[in-house]
């Protein structure tokens, strides 16, 4: 209740002076007011009845013991959630916490590693080996600096001199474990043919969770709940550790991957394929140095035509590849429509570009500039060192576990991203040519696979009957939503039902789909709603992946590949969105990167069989690229030809067309 007509400040005021309630009656006669002093004394009662109340009674008696309100969490099922949901940092913290220590799932010491001697190498034939190894990165085949093994018996390190001996009898060991399985398959096959019976950790985690960044070792040992150890100073001893820590790791690794019904995926797509993606590595691509150097002074002369007539256009020099001069030119000095600002000041971005394209003769010349010289800077800059001078090759790095949609990727230098739509990138693909040799550049390319797999995995009567037919399916597609006899469809509408066929499967809307073919939303939507119409089959299917990812929390492949949805039931509008379209696509899209992964590796499978010269050079999305000698030329274009369209059963044919020249871009 308080002291009626004593507020806060005047509390406050006379606590602090007098320390306490009780000190401030002890002294009362020091209480400066006597209005103040009789309203103190005649509710003496009620402040202390208002200090009892507001004092916490440590005097209750309780049949309790503060033990009992320690945490008890299930350490072991918390553990579990938060390496499933990523939360590797609250993990550590979680273990490391002193009170959690005497729970009685606390987690297990390192167990330490038994390091023994090296024992003979012909003791490992028919034996489990874990590979542990270290590489100087050279091209194309490293070369070993370290490397340590690890046997159900200990881990050793194997002598320098004893490399060659201990690689070779590899190719019959029982299961090869290792973390890098592509560099090793690589210098195991500098010293005898043969393929490795792989069981790679990384690769592994990586199916089971293809949207992280990165694999390393500290990941793998919270995933698989395996001790790392990781005390020693010694290298070669701590490479032997590394050793049996990957021979630990497996068994539970392979069990994650049968529970995730993985097991299959890995066994007959991704583990074949380390050793496709090996060879291809060490078989580079041939370029014209020549001619490299030839391109590059054309269009440097080119780039810099454009950048005397851009400043002629301006009236006056400037950095055109600097946004802000950029931008002072073109929405100062010109007047052009300001279409978007940065914190910085004026977007020069390509959409903007793009917008102004009839507003001046000058951005056309600007984006032509900006094209031809990230050519040069990307490419023939970028590729005249990573020539190797013995071979004339390049060779890229072909990377398997990057995408979350099980897509391959390339880097040093990325062979996937050279730009086919313009003439220049075209003259970029003119240079990879056929080594000496080899007289052919050969490439499968399939027709259209992700429509193909959108027919078959929604089973639409309408879409079958036109792939079963060998129609052009765009054009089928317009006569379909736009009601129009097949032979009236005209360009204009096949490119608009094109777009509106290759969006369906990206889960588009009707504003993303209006910016792409510049139309109305309206007429988007129209478009949209006439097509679902028409193919009611894929409206369904395409909800029906919604609807079992929100059930589920991941979109799989028709090869079982699963990538994880967790914001598929977000209530952020735009996350779930974005989540929704990945469910559409991931089946689609995946399942076409399963399929080439497949032709790549019974191609190789059959150019070793029959012993051909010819060799696989670059997977780019949905097209093999290999080189081949005249004589084997029409052998390989058949087997490639038969070999991708009959890699699996579809209920619409799978159609690839083959190409061959004399350079890449002949063969395209």
């Amino acid at each position: 209740p308080g002291v009626p007509g004593v507020g806060e400040k005047t509390a406050l005021k006379l606590i602090s002076q007098f320390g306490s309630v009780h000190g401030v009656y002890e002294h009362l006669d020091e209480v400066k007011g006597k209005k103040l002093q009789e309203k103190l004394a005649d509710n003496k009662d009620k402040a202390v009845l208002s200090k009892d109340l507001a004092t916490i009674r440590c005097d209750v008696p309780l049949d309790y013991t503060m033990d009992m309100f320690q945490p008890q969490p299930r350490q072991e099922d918390v553990a579990q959630l938060f390496r499933s949901l990523g939360f590797r940092n609250l993990l550590e913290r979680f273990a490391a916490f002193d009170r959690f220590s005497h729970l009685a799932d606390a987690a297990a010491p390192a167990a330490a590693v038994q390091v023994m001697d090296a024992p003979g190498a012909a003791s490992l034939k028919g034996k489990t080996v874990a590979v542990a190894a270290r590489y100087d990165g050279s091209q194309p085949i490293p070369a070993v600096t370290a490397l340590a093994m690890a046997v159900d018996d200990g881990a050793f390190v194997v002598p320098e001199s004893d490399y060659d001996a201990y690689l070779s009898v590899l190719t019959e060991a029982a299961a090869v474990v290792t973390d890098d399985g592509k560099d090793l398959t690589k210098v195991v096959s500098r010293v005898v043919p043969g393929r490795l019976p792989l069981k790679d950790i990384i690769l592994a985690a990586y199916l089971l969770d293809p949207t992280r960044t990165s694999y390393g070792l500290t990941y793998i040992s919270e995933t698989f709940d395996v001790s790392l150890d990781e005390g020693t100073e010694d290298d070669g001893q701590k490479l032997a550790c590394d050793a049996a820590f990957a021979l630990q790791v497996w068994p539970k690794a392979a069990a994650e991957l049968d529970k995730a019904n993985l097991m299959k995926l890995y066994d007959t797509i991704e583990e074949p394929l380390i050793h496709t993606l090996a060879v291809m590595e060490m078989n580079g691509f041939t370029v014209d140095t020549d001619r490299l150097m030839a391109m590059k002074s054309e269009l440097s002369c080119q780039a810099d035509a454009l950048e005397e007539a851009i400043y002629d256009d301006a009236g006056e020099t400037f950095n055109i590849n600097s946004p802000k001069q950029l931008g002072v030119i073109l929405f100062e000095k010109l007047q052009l429509p300001i279409i978007k600002k940065t914190k910085t000041g004026y977007s020069t971005d390509s959409a903007v570009l793009d917008a102004l394209r009839d507003k001046h003769p000058m951005i056309d010349k600007i984006l032509r500039f900006r094209a031809l010289k990230k050519l040069i800077s990307t490419y023939l800059d970028g590729l005249e060192p990573l020539i190797v001078p013995e071979t004339g090759r390049i060779y890229t790095h072909f990377n398997q576990m990057v995408t979350s949609t099980g897509r391959l990727s390339s880097s040093d230098p990325n062979l996937q991203n050279i730009p086919i739509r313009t003439e220049q990138g075209r003259k970029i693909r003119s240079l990879f040519v056929p080594g000496e040799g080899y007289d052919y550049i050969v490439s499968g390319d399939y027709s259209q696979i992700e429509l193909r797999l959108l027919a078959h995995l929604s089973q639409d009567p309408t879409m079958i009957d036109g792939f079963q037919k060998g129609q052009d399916i765009h054009r089928r597609t317009a006569s379909e939503v736009f009601g129009i006899p097949l032979d009236e469809v005209t360009p204009e509408e096949r490119s608009h039902a094109k777009a509106v066929n290759f969006g369906i499967i990206y889960g588009i809307s009707d504003f993303g789909l209006a910016r792409n073919i510049s139309i109305s939303r309206q007429k988007a939507k129209e478009y949209i709603d006439s097509y679902f119409a028409r193919y009611s089959t894929v409206h369904d299917y395409m909800n029906g992946l919604i609807a079992s990812a929100k059930e589920s929390g991941m979109a799989v492949t028709m090869f079982g590949r699963r990538r994880a949805l967790p914001e598929i039931n977000s209530k952020n509008f735009t996350r779930r969105s974005f989540a929704e379209r990945t469910a559409m696509n991931t089946p689609i899209q995946g399942s076409a990167a399963d399929i080439i992964k497949l032709a790549m590796n019974a191609v190789q499978d059959e150019l070793e069989k029959r012993h051909l010269k010819s060799q696989l050079l670059v997977q780019v999305h949905d097209e093999l690229v290999l080189e081949v000698p005249a004589g084997e030329k029409d052998e390989v274009e058949q087997l490639l030809k038969d070999t991708m369209e009959h890699i699996v059963d579809l209920s619409v044919p799978l159609v690839v067309d083959i190409h061959s020249g004399t350079n890449w871009e002949e063969a395209k």
